[in-house]
C-alpha cells in the first residue's frame, strides 16, 4: 500500500473505534481537513442530514458553517484552529494527547465539556491527522451514578430538548394512606419502602418505553408519548401506560413481602399503591433543565385532571379515563386482558365524595376501576 493508503486505514482504525465508544467525536485528516463526524455529534449539533458540516474543509472554513459556529464559541473556535494547524508540522513537539475545557451552546444554554484531542501519527513518525473526543466534565463517582439509568430513557429525553405539543398517555401513582404508614415505621425503613417503591416505578416506566416525571415523597408520575401521528401510536403509548398501572401493585407486593421477610412490621394489606390514568390529546411537554435536576414535565388540563384521579383512588385502585381506554385499538386491548365494550364507567365526582379540588378540576371525567385486571406481556 502506498503512503495515502496507510494514512486512510490508520484513520479507519480510528473511526471504527469511536464509533463503537459512541461518543460525541470527529477526525481530521493529515491535511487538516474534516473527514468524519459522529452521529452523536450530529445529534448534539441539531444536525440532520440535509446539514452542511463541512466535511473536507479545512477549520478556517469549516468552523464557520453555522452548525459549528453556533455550537462553538468564537474563543473555542479560534483555539481549536491553531491546535489542529500546530499538529499538522512534521516537526513538532506537542504532547499527543490535550484536554482543553469548551463551552457548547445547546438548546440556548451553554454547557461546559471537556474537548480531548489525540494526534494520530503513521508509523513513520508523520501526521496522520488528528481525532476530537467531547466529553462531560465531571467526576468518575458522578458519571458513575449517571451511567445507572435507562439509556433509552435518557434519550427519549434528549428528543424533547424543545418543548412541544404532543399526545400523551399520563400516569400518577402514589402509597396509599402513606401518613400513617410513615407514622408506623422507623423513619430509615420508611425511606427504604420509599426508595424500593420508586425504583420499581421507575424501571417499569423504562421497561415499557415511558418518561419518569416528578417524584414527590412517595408520589411518582410518568409519560407514555405517541409517536408519530396516527392512531396506532396512541393504542401502544395507551397500552404501555396501562401496562404499568397494571402492574405496579403486583411489583409493589414483592417489595413489602422483602421487608416483611427482614422483619419489619408492614403488610401488603398495609402498602397498597394507587394509580390514576389519563390521555392528553395536546399536552404541552418538554425538559426542565437546572443546576440541580434534568426531568421532564408536561402541562395541560389533562395532567391536572388525571392528578385528580389518582387522588380520588382509595385502597390501591387503579383509576382509568374513558378517554385513554378508547385511545386502545383491539389487538392491544386484548393483550392487556381488558374488553372495552364491556367496560362501565362513572363520573369521577361519583367517587371523589367532598374532594372539592377533584369536583372542580374533574368531576364529570368518566373513569373506570381496573384494579386487579392482570396485565398482559
Amino acid at each position: 500500500m502506498d503512503r495515502a493508503t496507510d494514512l486512510d486505514a490508520l484513520r479507519r482504525t480510528v473511526v471504527d473505534a469511536l464509533i463503537e465508544s459512541r461518543t460525541a467525536s470527529q477526525v481530521y485528516d493529515d491535511e487538516g481537513r474534516l473527514e468524519w463526524v459522529s452521529d452523536q455529534l450530529l445529534e448534539l449539533a441539531g444536525a440532520d442530514g440535509d446539514t452542511e458540516v463541512g466535511r473536507g474543509l479545512h477549520p478556517d472554513e469549516g468552523l464557520e458553517l453555522p452548525i459549528w459556529s453556533s455550537m462553538l464559541s468564537d474563543a473555542t473556535r479560534a483555539d481549536l484552529r491553531t491546535d489542529l494547524s500546530r499538529r499538522l508540522h512534521l516537526d513538532h513537539d506537542l504532547p499527543p494527547l490535550w484536554v482543553s475545557p469548551v463551552e457548547l451552546r445547546l438548546a440556548g444554554r451553554n454547557r461546559p465539556v471537556g474537548m480531548l484531542g489525540l494526534s494520530l501519527r503513521a508509523p513513520d513518525g508523520r501526521p496522520a491527522g488528528t481525532a476530537l473526543v467531547f466529553a462531560p466534565l465531571l467526576p468518575a463517582r458522578v458519571l458513575a451514578l449517571v451511567s445507572e439509568g435507562d439509556e433509552a430513557m435518557f434519550t427519549r429525553m434528549a428528543d424533547l430538548t424543545e418543548p412541544g405539543r404532543r399526545p400523551t398517555a399520563v400516569l400518577f401513582a402514589d402509597i396509599d394512606s402513606s401518613g400513617p404508614l410513615a407514622r408506623r415505621l422507623p423513619t430509615p425503613v420508611y425511606f427504604d419502602l420509599v426508595r424500593r417503591f420508586t425504583t420499581v416505578f421507575d424501571d417499569l416506566v423504562a421497561r415499557y418505553g415511558g418518561i419518569v416525571g416528578k417524584h414527590a415523597g412517595d408520589g411518582a408520575s410518568a409519560f407514555f408519548l405517541a409517536a408519530g401521528a396516527g392512531r396506532g401510536p396512541e393504542s401502544a403509548a395507551a397500552r404501555a401506560a396501562l401496562a404499568v398501572g397494571l402492574t405496579l401493585a403486583e411489583e409493589v407486593c414483592t417489595i413489602v413481602e422483602a421487608l416483611a421477610d427482614d422483619g419489619v412490621g408492614v403488610t401488603v394489606d398495609d402498602c397498597r399503591v394507587n394509580v390514576g390514568l389519563h390521555w392528553g390529546a395536546d399536552l404541552y411537554i418538554g425538559q426542565i433543565v437546572t443546576g440541580g435536576r434534568l426531568e421532564v414535565t408536561a402541562l395541560g388540563d389533562e395532567v391536572n385532571e388525571c392528578a385528580r384521579v389518582e387522588q380520588v383512588a382509595r385502597g390501591g385502585q387503579t383509576l382509568v379515563s374513558k378517554t385513554l381506554v378508547e385511545r386502545l385499538e383491539p389487538d392491544d386491548a386484548a393483550t392487556l386482558g381488558i374488553d372495552p365494550l364491556r367496560l362501565t364507567y362513572r363520573p369521577l365526582a361519583e367517587l371523589a365524595g367532598d374532594d372539592r379540588k377533584a369536583l372542580r378540576d374533574a368531576g364529570t371525567l368518566a373513569v373506570v376501576d381496573l384494579t386487579g385486571v392482570p396485565a398482559g406481556s
